[in-house]
């Protein structure tokens, strides 16, 4: 009995050690590569993508004003940014679309809120636009409303308003 577990113990250490190591070193080579590709190369590729999402306005862009602060009309500023970039500049009335309200939004105030955003964006859809410009000014509860509506339309580039201005913040859906 003591022969034949030395007997198996020598073959394990004499074969089955030195083969399951140069497995264990071929297995481990994809799984490194795996995990470095879904932590490391995937997020490199998201960044790329979003500061890439940032610069393009799309081949038919439409342009989407949510103004819900009481006493300011910001149409004036998202007039003079647009006609600071080209793509946006030429772009025809038809593919516009303003929502404002003077008042503060109350909760009572959403579904009629919801109801407009959905005019606005079928009428953008109607118009084939495949990028809209989204400038928000307001509570941000209004912005993902409007980026649900749009999530199996188009892409939504949003602009927050803030500083005198309105800066690009990138899109609504942060993956392709």
């Amino acid at each position: 009995m003591n022969q034949l577990a030395d007997t198996v113990l020598h073959i394990i250490h004499t074969w089955l050690d030195p083969v399951s190591i140069v497995f264990g070193i071929i297995l481990a080579v994809p799984v490194f590569a795996t995990w470095y590709t879904v932590t490391l190369g995937e997020k490199r590729r998201r960044r790329r993508w979003f500061r890439e999402a940032m610069r393009q306005p799309g081949n038919r862009p439409g342009l989407l004003v949510i103004d819900l602060l009481p006493g300011k009309d910001v149409g004036v500023m998202v007039e003079q940014y647009r006609q600071q970039h080209e793509a946006l500049k030429a772009m025809p009335r038809e593919r516009m679309a303003t929502i404002q309200r003077d008042t503060p939004l109350e909760a009572k105030d959403m579904p009629e809120l919801v109801g407009d955003i959905r005019a606005a964006a079928s009428r953008l859809m109607r118009q084939g636009v495949d990028t809209v410009h989204y400038f928000h000014a307001g509570p941000a509860v209004v912005a993902a409303l409007a980026g649900a509506e749009f999530a199996n339309g188009c892409r939504v580039l949003l602009y927050q308003y803030g500083a005198g201005g309105y800066r690009c913040f990138g899109p609504l859906q942060a993956a392709p």
